[in-house]
């Protein structure tokens, strides 16, 4: 959502979330910043946090709502987000023989995941939860568990169960062009 939306959409957005009677809204596109002014872009297939200049192009993500039984809204409302015209999505889950999850970008198209099952989806499910202007964004499928950069640039995107000094996980969304777009700017 949009800054100007947001705060009057906030209630009557949650409400639609709940239960399985959703449909699927149009994406919102923004790019993300963290609190050293780096955007996040991808490179090579990973996404990283670089320094925010003017021949640097941010990545645009697309964020569009997802059901959640389990929705808390405390936590934030559930969203998918993609990359790269809604081609890959952002995941956070376990790879075999790891302790913690991580994140990563995963070659799935935005709208279809959206309408997949809630278990294949919530991977790929984050809670986006306003902190003062700034945004959090929590694993659905791995509690307590937010993206992160780090203190350092051109360092990956991941994500951290741990709230300390050189790690950030809160960003601000910066809408592209209109907040609003056609469906036929994402893939299918």
């Amino acid at each position: 959502m949009s800054g100007c939306d947001e705060t009057k959409g906030k209630n009557s957005f949650k409400k639609h979330l709940r239960g399985p009677k959703v449909k699927n809204l149009n994406p919102k596109k923004f790019s993300i910043h963290d609190q050293d002014h780096k955007v996040l872009v991808v490179d090579s297939g990973n996404l990283i946090a670089v320094p925010d200049k003017n021949y640097i192009r941010p990545e645009i993500f697309f964020a569009l709502a997802s059901s959640l039984s389990s929705a808390s809204a405390e936590k934030g409302s559930p969203i998918l987000l993609g990359v790269s015209k809604g081609e890959f999505c952002l995941s956070c889950d376990k790879d075999k023989g790891q302790s913690h999850p991580s994140l990563q970008l995963k070659k799935k198209k935005l709208m279809k995941l959206a309408a997949l099952k809630e278990s294949a989806r919530r991977p790929f499910i984050f809670y986006r939860a306003q902190v003062g202007s700034r945004n959090m964004l929590e694993s659905a499928a791995h509690p307590g568990w937010f993206i992160c950069t780090s203190c350092n640039c051109n360092e990956p995107v991941g994500v951290t169960d741990k709230f300390e000094n050189r790690k950030h996980i809160e960003f601000s969304f910066q809408p592209v062009c209109k907040a609003e777009m056609s469906p036929s700017e994402v893939s299918d």
